[in-house]
């Protein structure tokens, strides 16, 4: 057994590598000198894109695995995660090394960044629930800490505070609805689990089951479970907003997929029907809340919400669709480089003016034309307008839940998109059609790292749109381990 599992570690290889990672790093705290702690990003930076041509490698050449006594997969949609995770951490690294350098704690915002992605790679990959629990706490932690992590910040500490306080409620929540399949099966394993829980009484499953995604939905910003994050966006570094918008939603609806599909295999409970009404639920009250926002960090935030319920689609349609996978997979990865994008160009107008409120957007095609085009280009991915990598992925997660047989589900998703185009240009009109507020505004270059950030990012937003065959071929192989 034990060579056995010896052998399963080069499927765990990319979990390795931000390991490691996250070990060199800490270590790392303790040797590099203050002013060279840029060193220990640039090491995560790679370390993260190693992680990610690992997954790649791991796909390519041996394929999908269970290992660990099948207590984790290795397959097709861990190591699409795993590899999305690998390289939009990295460009989180970059987007927060002009905020964080130079500060006395620098080199371990850099660790705890890693660790968190650590979690979230353990997360996506997890078959067991005591797994499960271990990596949404640890991805939990981590996020509590980079939000806080401006120490003089007191929107941030009560952010941190507040991330806190709702975390560990809904964490706790989802252990207690563990406990219950545990008790109701007497295993661990969610395969193991999903071959007895369809005999035990129904009210106890539908009420662990609501328990366990009161935890995964908190941590993908679902509604009920979003009162957090306004908040949490407004009063975090943007660099860690930008990264709390994209990674750990990704991981804990990824992970909800898993967990769903597994512990309740033909749609047990009926859960695809109760999914599908609170991804209605989110992204009506995600572009409903955002319409009134002038502050542009809590308008993304808004907007997070709402696209947290047009990924939720892909999840609802599991139970009768076999398109619903690779349309969240597809989605996932084109959200993440649209967001990402969308917050580089934030960060770079509040670096040099000062402010996030729309009014500072203000004559910026007119100052900065490269990052007007780029906030343009991720608005309208946001929105899903063809040919970007946007459209792209609504256009899956419609027809995915079209196909199993929710359509009024699509159309409240169309009804919802056409809502979200009033915000997004309230943003892109002034920044288009207005003059600076302040004539004697003297325009500055984004720093080096976010000006990288910036440009792949929008790149990918553009380049995934328009080769989105070979993407969505990937992405119907990101399949779970049956």
């Amino acid at each position: 057994m034990e060579d056995r599992m010896l052998g399963e570690l080069v499927w765990l290889s990319p979990i390795g590598a931000l390991v490691v990672a996250s070990i060199v790093a800490v270590l790392a705290t303790l040797i590099v000198p203050r002013h060279r702690q840029g060193l220990v990003g640039a090491w995560a930076a790679g370390a993260h894109l190693s992680a990610a041509a690992l997954a790649a490698g791991v796909w390519l050449d041996l394929g999908p695995a269970r290992v660990m006594e099948g207590t984790v997969d290795m397959d097709g949609l861990a190591l699409a995660t795993i590899g999305l995770i690998g390289v939009a951490g990295a460009i989180a690294v970059a987007m927060a090394r002009p905020v964080v350098a130079g500060t006395d704690r620098e080199s371990e915002f850099y660790a705890v960044l890693t660790a968190a992605n650590l979690a979230a790679a353990v997360l996506v990959a997890a078959a067991d629930i005591a797994l499960v629990a271990m990596a949404l706490g640890m991805l939990s932690l981590t996020s509590f800490v980079l939000t806080g992590y401006l120490r003089d910040s007191p929107a941030g500490n009560e952010a941190s505070i507040k991330y806190y306080i709702y975390g560990s409620v809904a964490g706790a929540g989802m252990v207690f609805g563990f406990s219950w399949w545990f008790g109701l099966t007497g295993q661990t394993g969610l395969r193991a689990i999903g071959d007895t829980l369809a005999d035990a009484p129904t009210a106890a499953v539908v009420v662990s089951t609501a328990l366990v995604v009161l935890g995964l939905g908190y941590k993908a910003a679902l509604v009920p479970f979003h009162f957090w994050v306004p908040d949490v966006y407004a009063g975090a570094p943007l660099p860690v907003a930008a990264y709390l918008s994209v990674l750990p939603k990704i991981a804990g609806l990824i992970a909800l997929a898993r967990v769903l599909s597994l512990a309740l295999p033909d749609d047990g409970a009926g859960w695809s029907t109760a999914i599908a009404v609170i991804a209605a639920a989110t992204m009506t009250y995600g572009n409903l809340a955002a319409l009134w926002q002038r502050d542009v960090v809590r308008l993304l935030a808004y907007s997070s919400i709402a696209q947290s319920g047009y990924l939720l689609m892909g999840v609802a349609a599991l139970g009768a669709s076999d398109l619903g996978l690779p349309a969240l997979v597809y989605f996932a990865i084109a959200y993440a480089a649209t967001n990402l994008a969308a917050f580089a160009v934030v960060m770079a107008v509040q670096r040099e003016r000062g402010s996030v409120d729309v009014g500072a957007f203000a004559g910026l095609g007119r100052a900065h034309p490269w990052w007007t085009a780029a906030l343009i280009l991720a608005f309208l991915s946001l929105l899903g307008l063809p040919p970007l990598s946007g459209f792209v992925g609504k256009l899956e997660v419609f027809t995915a839940a079209i196909d199993a047989g929710q359509a009024w589900l699509a159309v409240v998703a169309v009804v919802n998109t056409v809502v979200s185009l009033f915000y997004y240009l309230r943003v892109i009109a002034p920044a288009v059609l207005e003059a600076p507020h302040d004539p004697d505004l003297i325009a500055r270059p984004a720093a080096p790292a976010l000006a990288v950030a910036l440009a792949v990012t929008s790149v990918a937003t553009v380049a995934i749109g328009l080769g989105a065959e070979p993407l969505l071929e990937l992405a119907e192989r990101a399949l779970i381990a049956s």
